[in-house]
């Protein structure tokens, strides 16, 4: 059964900070043709790379690319020579979506701006990213997943308060950046088909803005306004509190006492007195938050002395048996391993035919009750879909697609 956005064509010109957008599209079934240039993009060279590659194989095969990519029929096209610009535009004329992550002043110079493919397309949504968006001061600057992060406020609040402000793993300002990108898509795509005209769309994202949203739309922005207070980095304590804490199998759990009344003040003594854990809590004045909140740093040694002598999923259940707020904090092992995630399928497997053997891949995070959500295909070779995607989009036969490639143009 096709997904949502099966009759939807998405043009993926799309740098590293929206190679998750074209993927996530393709998810909803989208018909997503990943453009490279002959002999591939960048993405293919990121590592890490597969340890093991098939005779006849050319290597390396680098992960990112099966990642990001996967869902997608990739083509080729040299977009420097006046052909293949030619074809570009072509390319963009019958597409609902084109994702693109150049300077605005590049995107002019190759006839790619809003305005260049709105006139070829006039239903065409059109979905850019930049590092700060199309206006302002920095709207030509560059910037990596590094300077998002950092621009966005999210790397001053990430780490121990010691230490100077870390950058999160997994490049989440690319991914934060991508989320908003399909966000825009799906919005604009909403917008035409109410248009009795269906009239395209511009969609402009900042990836300063999409990080910001984590910083600014929280408590955070109110701390400023409000109080008049930056907020900074909390470490173990993110709400004053401590709630994180190693187990005996080096494993990390959130654990915290509930501040309101009720009786899982109880249950957390009971617990320590269960393992011999001394702590000083006999006094009825314990049992009153309101006594509890100022001594938190007396209660955080005792948790900690429990945990660390139980492994952590034997906190987490006896946790959840005795009714305490204790959660396991997951690496990505544990993920793959979760009982949750594998009774809702989140991940699936997906065949690779020329590396003969197939990935298991996480999937979308929402399942559609009519219409599935999931990757129709594993990551493209280089031109892997040429001859169908130029058939079906542009009417070329195989002949012409094959003269293209002798050319150089493909």
């Amino acid at each position: 059964m096709p997904g949502p956005l099966a009759d939807v064509r998405v043009l993926d010109l799309a740098g590293e900070a929206g190679l998750f957008a074209g993927r996530m599209l393709a998810e909803m079934g989208a018909d997503v043709a990943r453009v490279e240039p002959p002999g591939g993009d960048a993405a293919r060279g990121r590592p890490p790379f597969l340890q093991e590659v098939p005779p006849g194989v050319p290597g390396p095969v680098s992960l990112y690319h099966l990642h990001f990519n996967a869902g997608k029929r990739g083509v080729t096209l040299d977009r420097v020579t006046p052909r293949g610009a030619a074809l570009l535009q072509r390319l963009a004329s019958v597409a609902d979506i084109v994702l693109l992550t150049e300077p605005p002043s590049a995107l002019r110079a190759q006839g790619l701006g809003y305005e260049d493919l709105a006139a070829l397309n006039r239903s065409l949504i059109w979905v850019s990213i930049t590092p700060f968006g199309p206006d302002g001061p920095m709207s030509g600057w560059r910037a990596d997943d590094l300077v998002g992060v950092a621009m966005g406020g999210l790397m001053y609040l990430n780490g121990m308060p010691e230490d100077p402000p870390l950058a999160p793993g997994a490049e989440q300002a690319y991914h934060m950046a991508s989320l908003a990108a399909v966000s825009g898509a799906l919005l604009g795509l909403a917008g035409r088909e109410r248009d009795s005209e269906r009239t395209g769309r511009r969609v402009d994202v900042s990836m300063q803005e999409a990080v910001s949203m984590s910083t600014l739309q929280t408590a955070n922005a109110n701390i400023y306004a409000w109080h008049g207070r930056v907020p900074v980095r909390t470490g173990l304590g993110g709400s004053g509190i401590r709630n994180l804490f190693p187990c005996s199998d080096g494993k990390w759990v959130s654990f915290t006492i509930p501040v309101g009344p009720g009786p899982f003040w109880g249950h957390f003594v009971q617990w320590l007195d269960d393992l011999g854990i001394p702590h000083g809590f006999q006094d009825e004045e314990w049992a009153d938050p309101a006594f509890r909140l100022p001594h938190h740093a007396q209660i955080a040694s005792a948790i900690e002395a429990l945990v660390s002598r139980l492994p952590r999923d034997v906190v987490f259940h006896e946790g959840q048996r005795r009714r305490m707020l204790v959660m396991p904090v997951n690496d990505v092992s544990d993920l793959l391993h979760d009982e949750q995630l594998r009774a809702r399928g989140f991940f699936r497997p997906l065949e690779h035919p020329a590396l003969g053997r197939s990935f298991e891949v996480p999937g979308p995070s929402y399942q559609f009750s009519a219409t599935p959500a999931g990757l129709p295909r594993c990551a493209p070779g280089v031109g892997e879909h040429n001859a169908e995607v130029y058939r079906e989009w542009l009417g070329l036969e195989d002949a012409e697609v094959r003269a293209l490639a002798e050319a150089g143009v493909l």
